[in-house]
């Protein structure tokens, strides 16, 4: 059985757990892959901007932005035994491509309509994102476990 990041949307990610181990026969593996988005980063130069933005995100943008810390916590409470836990950091260099998973110009106007960003630095930041050197990370983590 597996799960591919899934959990960061359902209401539950605990009990979408456990759910997963009822159906799953003893000693069967399941594979879950979260990202955590509290490692988002991005390279600019107003480090305050790009700090706001990110916390927009785990505010508002993603229901469980830190479930893939917490999954081999998760999974254990939920009858795993988890036997690998790998860390994989996607990392960006091109902008358009971090574009089509962070959705820059999108989750931008939503941190300004929340009060996270100021007009004049979300144009400062998406200016900057455009024309300067890109970069931007986050870590998915793969979690292996056992019914046990």
């Amino acid at each position: 059985m597996h799960t591919g990041r899934v959990l960061r949307h359902v209401p539950g990610p605990g009990a979408a757990l456990a759910e997963a181990r009822r159906v799953l026969r003893d000693g069967g593996t399941a594979v879950f892959a979260e990202p955590d988005w509290d490692t988002l980063i991005i390279d600019h130069p107003d480090l305050a901007t790009a700090r706001a933005y990110a916390r927009y995100v785990t505010d508002h943008v993603i229901r469980n932005p830190a479930v893939g810390r917490q999954l081999p916590r998760l999974a254990a409470e939920s009858g795993f035994t988890v036997t690998k836990v790998t860390p994989i950091t996607a990392v960006w260099r091109d902008v358009r491509a971090a574009d089509q998973v962070l959705g820059l110009q999108r989750v931008t106007d939503g941190a300004v309509d929340a009060g996270y960003l100021t007009p004049e630095s979300a144009s400062q930041w998406l200016g900057h994102l455009a024309t300067g050197p890109f970069f931007a990370a986050t870590t998915l983590f793969i979690i292996t476990a056992t019914a046990s």
